[in-house]
């Protein structure tokens, strides 16, 4: 089974968490696949750039998730997250459709199609830890 790295980016600005919706009808965390010898603040900084146009100030590691690939059953994804600060305005790249500023309001009341992962583990762990 195809193992692959994923870092995202958490982004929690004004209460509310940035989510982005790509070319499946979920939404899910910014980021992307690590590349051979990249760290993961380097892929983070890259991949928030590439994806969203906005510089990466700071990242602190929150959390590791192994689970199966949402999208892709044949694979396993493991996935870090950092709580990312940034700045500039959000432009994003054309694989981005759509983003979403998450209010705690919206979750609670599935306002938005998300990602398994996120939505399962992610969001109620931030909760928990006091981070959103």
């Amino acid at each position: 089974m195809e193992t692959v790295t994923r870092i995202a980016g958490v982004i929690i600005q004004d209460e509310k968490m940035l989510m982005v919706l790509g070319k499946y009808q979920e939404l899910w965390t910014p980021g992307g696949r690590i590349e051979p010898g990249e760290t993961d603040e380097a892929c983070l900084k890259r991949e928030l750039k590439e994806e969203m146009g906005v510089e990466l100030l700071s990242c602190k590691f929150f959390k590791e998730y192994t689970n199966p690939s949402f999208y892709h059953p044949e694979r396993t994804t493991i996935e870090r997250i950092y709580i990312a600060k940034v700045s500039g305005q959000i432009k994003p790249a054309s694989e981005i459709r759509d983003f979403v500023w998450l209010c705690k309001e919206d979750f609670e009341n599935k306002k938005y199609l998300m990602i398994g992962s996120d939505q399962e583990k992610l969001i109620p762990d931030l909760i928990k830890a006091g981070i959103w």
